[in-house]
């Protein structure tokens, strides 16, 4: 079986399974999304690990980032909602 058929065949199973689960019925492109977060590409992952291990080293060498608030607040400002 090839990769695209077993990837084919895990979001068909994914997408059975969480539509029979009872939650609210999602489209098929957020049940995409759904199994792609629970299934990332190997260029995904690899790509997640890099910027996590820059992350790490940032911090390693004292670099701490931007509150949270900080950032919450500079975005409001930016999409005009204020306070």
């Amino acid at each position: 079986m090839t990769t695209t058929s077993q990837e084919l065949e895990s979001f068909t199973d994914f997408a059975r399974r969480r539509l029979a689960s009872g939650a609210p019925e999602p489209s098929l492109d957020e049940l995409f999304d759904l199994w792609r977060i629970k299934n990332p590409s190997h260029k995904d992952a690899a790509e997640d690990l890099a910027a996590l291990a820059e992350a790490i080293a940032d911090y390693r060498l004292g670099d701490r980032g931007q509150p949270a608030g900080e950032l919450s607040r500079e975005l409001r400002e930016e999409i005009g909602l204020g306070r």
